[in-house]
């Protein structure tokens, strides 16, 4: 069982806005920082998306929806705003979910082992700013 939340941080794909993606009951639900009138505190509900289709698709995967939520969560959100969800599974891989398009692919690398943990997009310069030596 994951040991973390059922939520994951990460930057809307086209603006780079804050946004929060959650996984309950085989229902992801993105919710996007924004001032609107119907917006809770800032936030707002900018997608749902019943990934039930979408898990039956995977080879494998139980079929009974008590261990499928048991064996099936959310690890990241991509780095890269490309739009897509990482999603991981206990014993049957990991896999990418694009948001627009509902497919998901399993992670591989080119020997067929799976991926430890989803890349980053970027790295970070070091020295930072604050600590880099003033001229």
């Amino acid at each position: 069982m994951p040991s973390f939340g059922k939520f994951r941080v990460g930057e809307t794909p086209d603006d780079g806005r804050l946004c929060i993606a959650t996984v309950e009951d085989q229902l992801l639900r993105v919710w996007v920082r924004g001032e609107t009138r119907w917006s809770d505190d800032g936030w707002y509900l900018e997608r749902e998306m019943n990934l039930t289709k979408v898990y039956d698709s995977v080879p494998g995967l139980p079929k009974d929806k008590c261990l499928r939520i048991f064996s099936v969560w959310l690890s990241d959100m991509d780095a890269g705003r490309t739009g897509k969800l990482f999603i991981r599974t206990m014993g049957y891989g990991r896999y990418s979910l694009h948001l627009d398009t509902a497919k998901i692919e399993r992670l591989h690398t080119k020997h067929g082992k799976e991926y430890g943990h989803p890349m980053c997009a970027y790295f970070h310069a070091w020295p930072p700013a604050f600590l880099a030596p003033e001229n």
